[in-house]
């Protein structure tokens, strides 16, 4: 229906003038008819207040219908976004915990998973002979990160000593570096700073792998804190691949919040996970898993992270 400009109403908010548009009988009749049937509903609102109680709902449920399909479109699921090709090949029957509070994954009496600790030098001094006599098997050393801020990459003051330190302990050494790069040439950049630092140490091979860590910035006004999962993953794939043509393995370390911010679906390493539970809830395969920040280790001073190596129990994703 086209309408025409000209019959549009000149009356104003405040206007008393009545409209000039001319009442033909049937346009009169029809307005009768139009006022009597809102007359009818308005007395029938009041007289029978199920059918006001029953618009009301109705308006209720249209509203929150309309709030669940807009947080499907302006919210990003975990759940949806992490169901990837391998699930998670442990039963959780098998972890127990011993009164020092450290977690064990036995089956038929053979315990499959090692424990380990990560550390930086925010720890200072470490007696690595006093960790590893403390049924320690394992270390993941920072070796670098990028700052948060001003994007400058630095190396960890103390990698070279806990690296040596961990390695003549007898302990299995891997490494991380703290990303906070916003694109693939900075990703890459980074992963030659850390095959770098290898080569000054005098490494050519570890026993475990090299883990990339992106985490947002603790009041998340970090540089890399507003990339797409399209772009995460391109920064990760990067600085991973750069790492193995080196021929060294990688894993991508996060908890819940940061591995959200990945599209797992199409991920290929391998995952390091953060969570602080009796058993992790997630719905994809780990091979290492962070189960706690305040670990006690002989040897260490103050808390440290505790982590279980599930290599031996993972059968559908291993380190490259």
């Amino acid at each position: 229906m086209i309408f025409n400009s000209s019959h549009k109403s000149k009356k104003t908010r405040n206007s008393t003038t009545r409209s000039k548009t001319k009442h033909t009988p049937a346009s009169a009749n029809a307005s009768k008819r139009k006022q009597r049937a809102i007359h009818t509903l308005e007395q029938n609102s009041q007289n029978n207040p199920v059918v006001t109680w029953g618009l009301i709902t109705l308006a209720i449920v249209f509203v929150l219908a309309l709030l669940q399909s807009c947080q499907g479109l302006f919210s990003l699921s975990f759940d949806n976004n992490l169901i990837i090709k391998n699930e998670v090949p442990y039963e959780w029957e098998n972890l127990s915990y011993d009164a020092t509070g450290r977690a064990h994954y036995v089956v038929d009496g053979e315990e499959l998973t090692r424990t380990g600790v990560d550390v930086s030098s925010h720890q200072g001094f470490i007696d690595w002979e006093a960790v590893a006599a403390d049924d320690i098997q394992f270390a993941m050393l920072r070796i670098g990160y990028r700052g948060s801020t001003e994007g400058g990459i630095r190396a960890d003051e103390l990698f070279e000593t806990n690296l040596k330190g961990a390695q003549s302990a007898g302990l299995d050494v891997g490494v991380y570096f703290f990303s906070q790069a916003i694109n693939v040439e900075e990703a890459r950049e980074e992963a030659a700073f850390v095959l770098q630092q290898l080569r000054e140490a005098g490494v050519t091979k570890l026993a475990l792998p090299v883990a990339f860590d992106l985490e947002p910035s603790p009041d998340y006004s970090g540089r890399a804190d507003n990339l797409s999962p399209a772009e995460t993953n391109a920064i990760a794939r990067a600085f991973c691949t750069t790492i193995q043509e080196a021929g060294y393995r990688v894993i991508v370390y996060g908890n819940k919040v940061d591995l959200n911010r990945f599209d797992l679906v199409s991920l290929d390493e391998p995952i390091w996970l953060a969570q602080y539970v009796d058993q992790p809830d997630v719905n994809f395969n780990f091979l290492i898993w962070q189960y706690t920040s305040t670990g006690q280790v002989d040897g260490i001073t103050g808390s440290v992270d505790l982590n279980l190596d599930f290599s031996r129990v993972s059968t559908s994703k291993s380190p490259k």
